[in-house]
């Protein structure tokens, strides 16, 4: 080989690596990146963007405890819930003791003929079977949640009031049931009128085999 082969092979070989190294620089500075930006394709989380995200999970954990039901037994609402229904407010006007006083004029004839709109749900006849409501039959004077085939039916809150159904008691009870008795399962909503309620306790007191003794 002479000296003119081995130059144009020698020529060759430098002008490829040339070509390799002039492609390598022209590309580099093509893509380059300035310092301090991310590469091109990639965005790098900023301050701005991480504390959004930090934030946003903890607005939700705000509200979902704000909407979420208290746990039983936690804080005063709960305390609240566990309670006994509040007993509804009498309504302004109403004096049981008064009613008491008008016993001794009121008709027991006329209290049997309002007492009509009780009976879909209580009988009145003595050692008759309980109905939807307890027989009153003796029911003046007697204990409250004392008959005793209605003894399982009766609510835990009548129960729980104890004592005897006396004039009194059974005229606040006549007038505005839920707001002597909270929780109690009588659904009728009450008698307004005074008159009408001692009528219909002075029929009460006759379905007995000694009727109680009138209040002095």
């Amino acid at each position: 080989m002479d000296s003119f082969e081995l130059s144009k092979i020698t020529g060759a070989m430098l002008a490829a690596l040339l070509l390799i190294v002039g492609s390598n620089v022209i590309i580099d500075a093509i893509t380059a990146t300035p310092a301090g930006q991310p590469l091109a394709g990639y965005a790098l989380p900023t301050a701005t963007a991480e504390a959004a995200g930090e934030a946003a999970p903890v607005a939700a954990t705000v509200d979902q405890t704000a909407a979420a039901p208290a746990a039983p037994g936690a804080g005063p609402a709960a305390g609240k819930e566990a309670a006994a229904p509040a007993a509804a407010p009498a309504a302004a006007g109403f004096d049981a003791k008064a009613v008491v006083a008008m016993l001794a004029s009121a008709k027991a004839d006329e209290g049997a003929a309002i007492f009509k709109k009780c009976a879909s749900c209580h009988v009145v006849k003595k050692d008759a079977p309980s109905s939807v409501g307890p027989n009153l039959w003796g029911v003046v004077n007697r204990p409250k949640a004392a008959q005793s085939d209605f003894a399982a039916k009766y609510s835990e809150a009548l129960k729980a009031k104890g004592g005897g159904w006396t004039y009194e008691n059974l005229a606040l009870f006549l007038h505005q049931p839920k707001g002597y008795i909270a929780g109690t399962k009588m659904v009728f909503a009450g008698i307004k009128d005074p008159n009408e309620i001692a009528q219909i306790i002075a029929y009460l007191r006759t379905l007995a085999d000694a009727p109680a003794p009138l209040p002095n």
